[in-house]
């Protein structure tokens, strides 16, 4: 699924549309997508209306439309967000294209997992207003951190990394990484990481994440060189740091991948 930095490259790429005016709309019948709002809705609130801007916090994306109108797109497991020219014609996974006059903005969801949201109103919708706090904001603190840590003594920490309360955008690799960085295995229970590795914890959160936005958030790809993401899908992968085998193993219901020299 993609995580916070992915989120923020994918959502940029309709950022071309911004002060245009919607011609016209397709909204694939067959898209389940559409679960929780109506397809006709989609298009009669749409067309005609114009783009004003975007916006990410995790994993989540909102548009800003003329008219008080916002729409949240949410990419599930394989989707994205693409432009083409104004002649494009819709393909099979394609569940919903803003046709501008010089362009179409294409939301392609192959597996469905993504989700489909409207809002009409002054403000910007509930479900995102009351978000947790984002990794990117100020607000984001140690706080934060230790406690969820205090509360979720018998979970695995990287278990607690992907828990969205309390990191939002925050996935699998990225958690890997901050855990990697942290030299902290990632089976460790939350009530047997110590006041100094919860601060280090925290410090390498907030150094993968800004990381991750400044090169894959802007860029697209993959991290910068050197960081765990390269080889930690690898059989026979090697830690970057201390060139010895990388091990891996389901924790938390995730795969998980650690250097067993760094991270006792």
């Amino acid at each position: 699924m993609p995580e916070l930095a992915e989120v923020a490259y994918a959502c940029g790429q309709w950022n071309p549309g911004i002060g245009k005016v919607v011609k016209e709309v397709y909204a694939n019948p067959y898209s389940r997508v559409y679960r929780d709002l109506s397809r006709d809705c989609v298009v009669s609130e749409l067309t005609k209306a114009k783009l004003i801007s975007s916006a990410t916090h995790g994993k989540q994306m909102l548009f800003k439309l003329s008219g008080h109108r916002w729409l949240g797109i949410h990419l599930g497991m394989t989707g994205s967000l693409q432009i083409e020219g104004s002649n494009y014609q819709s393909h099979k996974h394609d569940a919903l294209i803003l046709f501008q006059s010089k362009q179409a903005l294409i939301f392609r969801d192959p597996r469905q997992f993504g989700r489909l949201r409207m809002h009409i109103g002054n403000n910007a919708p509930p479900w995102w207003s009351e978000l947790p706090v984002s990794m990117l904001d100020q607000r984001f603190k140690p706080s934060v951190l230790s406690t969820a840590l205090s509360r979720h003594g018998k979970r695995p920490v990287k278990a607690l990394l992907l828990d969205q309360r309390y990191f939002q955008g925050m996935g699998n690799w990225m958690a890997d990484e901050v855990l990697w960085r942290a030299h902290i295995h990632p089976a460790r229970k939350c009530a047997e990481i110590s006041s100094a590795e919860g601060k280090k914890l925290f410090t390498k959160i907030k150094f993968v994440v800004k990381g991750a936005m400044h090169s894959v958030g802007k860029h697209g790809g993959d991290p910068p060189k050197g960081w765990l993401f390269h080889v930690r899908w690898k059989n026979g992968g090697i830690c970057p740091k201390t060139k010895t085998p990388l091990a891996r193993e389901e924790i938390g219901g995730r795969t998980s991948c650690w250097s067993p020299v760094l991270q006792k």
